[in-house]
């Protein structure tokens, strides 16, 4: 299973575990065994059996005649009652919450404007010495930890358009990735690591990380990154950070209708 950024105050293990497993039918092939689900979840057998026969005893799942496990119908019925998908603001709240008070530092979200990155929310750092971000603030998807990581993920027309723009987009520091190979390269590197550096790319005294958030299709509409002054922001640090970016647009894109 995914790390989680800080165990929450109130949080039952064994619940988030079997709403876990519960997640899982969420994907094709949509009928599982105890041992799939557990490699799926890198959970043991045993333990997402148990988590299994308690939804089943629930009556959220029911077992076929091939002895796999497949959702019922009373999923359907919770899912007529949502209320609707709600704002990206809104459903990164929490997360943003939590990363500000965990790791000190700025936090950003951005939204995806057609090729560009908006900013609609921002937690400022908790240090006297913090990255300061301006409110709705526009940036090219070329530089940045937020839009490198949404531009990573955007159709291959769309990047070749960003790409095809270079040189002539904006340079903000002399680390401004302004190659189209070394930027395709990167994006390359985005993906294979799950988060995007923002390393003095656009602000020459600081970096971050960013990670892509996705709509209920599958789609990318945003990025949330964490970002400091870059004395503070070590390799070591980055690496860090990282795998906890990753995890946060995880769960801002669980809120959003995403089960990728």
């Amino acid at each position: 299973m995914s790390p989680v950024l800080d165990v929450p105050r109130y949080l039952i293990q064994s619940a988030a575990t079997t709403l876990e497993v519960l997640l899982t039918f969420g994907k094709a092939p949509y009928r599982f065994t105890p041992s799939e689900v557990a490699q799926h979840l890198q959970i043991e057998r045993n333990q997402a059996f148990r988590c299994l026969r308690t939804l089943q005893h629930v009556g959220f799942v029911r077992q076929d005649e091939d002895e796999r496990f497949v959702l019922t119908s009373l999923v359907e019925q919770l899912a007529s009652a949502s209320q609707g998908q709600p704002s990206l603001a809104k459903a990164a709240k929490v997360v943003m919450d939590e990363l500000s008070q965990s790791t000190d530092e700025t936090v950003n979200l951005f939204a995806l404007e057609g090729l560009e990155a908006l900013c609609v929310d921002f937690r400022e750092g908790l240090r006297q010495v913090r990255l300061v971000t301006s409110p709705a603030e526009r940036r090219s998807l070329h530089a940045g930890a937020c839009p490198k990581a949404m531009l990573a993920y955007l159709p291959p027309a769309q990047q070749n358009e960003v790409l095809q723009s270079l040189p002539e987009l904006p340079a903000y520091t002399p680390y401004t990735l302004l190659d189209a190979q070394k930027l395709q390269s990167d994006l390359e590197s985005i993906r294979l690591r799950g988060y995007a550096i923002s390393d003095l790319d656009v602000d020459e005294e600081a970096r971050g990380v960013g990670a892509a958030i996705f709509g209920a299709q599958g789609q990318v509409v945003g990025a949330v990154s964490v970002g400091g002054p870059a004395s503070r922001m070590t390799p070591a640090r980055i690496e860090a950070l990282g795998q906890q970016i990753v995890e946060a647009a995880r769960l801002i894109s669980r809120q959003l209708g995403f089960n990728g």
